[in-house]
Parts: C-alpha cells; structure tokens; sequence
C-alpha cells in the first residue's frame, strides 16, 4: 500500500464492539455479469477453461471445465454431461498413462482436447548413474549466510555419493524411501490419497545439507557418485551466499503481484501484493525471489531499487470515512510494505509486516 493509498474494510459496531467483516480492495470497476441479456447468452458458444489444450498431468483422473448456451446438450467422446441451469459443466473423468482424446460437442460445434497423463515419480537410474532429473536443486539458488544449503539424489542402492559446494565436500546419505503428495487438485477429484513410493529400495534418495558463513558466490556445484569402483560426475548448478550488508530490494511492478508459499506454481498461493510493495530479497530459486516477510514471488513481477535500504515504517493512526455501502479506513505508512489478509466468518486480520505500531491514539 503506496502512502495515501487504502484498503476498505466493512464494519459492523454492535453495543460498542467494533467488528470488521469485510474487505474491498480499490479495484477497476466491472460489469455485473448478472446483468447480461439472456439472448447473448443463448448465442454463446461452447467453450472450455481447463484444461488446456496438451495438458500434462499425473493424476487419474481430471476435470473438463466449460460452458454451452443452456439449451440442448454437451457430450464428451459420445457421453451426455451433466450441467447446471446457467449451462456450466464440471465432469470428472478418468485417464489413462499416456495421451488422452476428449471431443466435446453441442450442436454442431466441437472442440478436441489431448491430455497427457505421465507416469508419477522419477525414473529409476540405469547402471551406475543418478536418476535423470532427480538432482536437486536443479536451479541456481541463493540463500542468507548460515541458512542450510540441502541437496538431493536419486542413486542406486550402496551409493557413496557427495556434492561440491566451493571448497566442502557434503555427504549425501541414503534416507527412508517417503511417500509422497499428490498436487492440490487432487481434493477436487477425491484422489488425494498419499501415493506410493516412486522409486524402489534399489533406488533411494540421497540427501545432504551444510551451510556457509560468508557472502559469496560459490560457483557451480558437482555431484559425485562412486559404486563398484566407478565414478560418476554431474554438474549442479550455482550456489550464491547473499550480504546482509547490501540487501536487494525490490518493488512490485505487476498490478497484483501473485505471491506463492514456495518457489513455485505448485504452491499455495498468498494474499496478493499490491503495486508498489517494496521488500528486501533473502533468497533467490531460478526466477523467484523470497522476500523478507516469508512469500515467494517471480522476479519478472519486480524491479530492483538499487541502493535502497530494506523498507521499515511506523503507523501512528488510521482514518475512517463513510461512503455509500462501505467504511473506508486509511493506514497511512512512511513506504508500502508487504501485508496478508487471514479472514474469518465474521473477522479478519491485516498483518502490515516491516512495521511498528505507535497507534496509541486513534480517532473513531
């Protein structure tokens, strides 16, 4: 939030409490989609949203989701679809290991869709190799000094294997095979079911950690692997220790910066940022950056502020006026810093991170 900018928040007082159950961005105004003339939807054609065309998944089974005008009926490779009132479908529809053809008809228009379904899991190392794709990271990465650097491996079974990272030499060590998590999506499906090891004990993964005091970059790491007198050497990719001394900052230059849990897609998605948030970087993966308060998010949705200190504010009030509909309540601050929003059945929380309170007088 830029100093002058503001969030609205929906109030209710009741005997005295104050109670805040709404939030309202300032955002563009839009059209009521339940305004639209009941003709041009009847003229709408079939259309669908997910998946896309050559969608590629592990999971069992996907939805087809999409519209057609509400009158007459949509099929899938022959099969009536059930739909709501408005027109919308959602069905739910199994997959087979490899490509899958669906071809969505109503009337006279049809739509062709491919999905692929891969095999979940890595695949098993051949001879006295690493698994392919299973070295981790696989991205160049930057951490803070003294932050753990891990690493991981898919090697056969009775492996030595070890990582260079500048002048150490980590051992990696054998661990228990895990299972692991299907993708969020999952739920929608009822597939979310932990899935069973990807590999066998002939193949376990191998994991490591150590960390480094110094801000530097270390170059490009080297993972070795040794079994039955042979050696195997694979490249890794660049580690980098970043300075406290001389923080990034960086400030969000997409209209509402996505921030994510983790450096990822696959990740839960954060409240947004708003155009404008500025914070300091404490770690980088590929093309995302972890920012001081916790959240991830794409390098290309900022811009980096040379020579600027990491933001910090005081707030020292906040100002409320009433408007047709809403209460709007003003947070001035000295610089926008990263916030998150937890809401509740009839609450909410607005956390201001990088900010002191000094909100010892407030005007209602």
């Amino acid at each position: 939030m830029k100093p002058g900018r503001w969030i609205g928040l929906g109030l209710t007082a009741h005997l005295g409490i104050l109670m805040i159950t709404s939030l309202a961005m300032t955002s563009p105004v839009q059209a009521d989609p339940t305004q639209t003339d009941p003709t041009q939807t009847e003229q709408m054609p079939l259309s669908l949203v997910y998946p896309p065309d050559g969608h590629e998944t592990t999971a069992a089974q996907i939805f087809l989701i999409g519209t057609a005008p509400a009158s007459g009926e949509v099929t899938v490779n022959g099969q009536p679809v059930e739909r709501s009132p408005a027109g919308h479908f959602a069905p739910s529809l199994p997959l087979q290991i490899g490509q899958n053809q669906f071809v969505l008809r109503y009337g006279e228009q049809q739509l062709t869709l491919q999905v692929n379904r891969v095999a979940a899991g890595l695949p098993a190392p051949v001879g006295v190799a690493f698994a392919a794709g299973s070295l981790i990271p696989d991205v160049e990465i930057a951490r803070l000094p003294n932050e753990p650097i891990c690493f991981s491996a898919i090697a056969p079974v009775g492996a030595t294997v070890t990582v260079q990272l500048g002048d150490q030499i980590i051992p990696l060590f054998a661990q228990a095979t895990a299972t692991d998590l299907p993708p969020n999506s999952a739920v929608l499906t009822n597939s979310n079911q932990p899935l069973n090891p990807p590999l066998s004990v002939t193949a376990p993964s191998y994991q490591g950690c150590a960390t480094d005091s110094s801000p530097a970059a270390l170059g490009e790491t080297e993972f070795q692997l040794t079994l039955n007198g042979q050696t195997v050497r694979q490249p890794g990719p660049a580690v980098m220790i970043l300075s406290p001394l001389q923080p990034q900052v960086v400030e969000i230059t997409a209209e509402s910066g996505t921030a994510r849990s983790g450096p990822s897609t696959d990740y839960s998605r954060l409240t947004p940022l708003p155009k404008g948030t500025r914070a300091s970087v404490t770690g980088r993966e590929g093309d995302w950056l972890r920012l001081d308060y916790g959240g991830w998010i794409k390098a290309t949705d900022t811009q980096t502020l040379p020579n600027t200190v990491p933001p910090q504010t005081v707030i020292r009030s906040l100002r409320a006026s009433s408007i047709e509909g809403w209460t709007e309540i003003a947070f001035p601050l000295q610089v926008p810093v990263p916030l998150s929003v937890a809401q509740g059945d009839r609450s909410f929380i607005l956390t201001l991170y990088d900010t002191t309170a000094q909100t010892d007088t407030i005007l209602l």
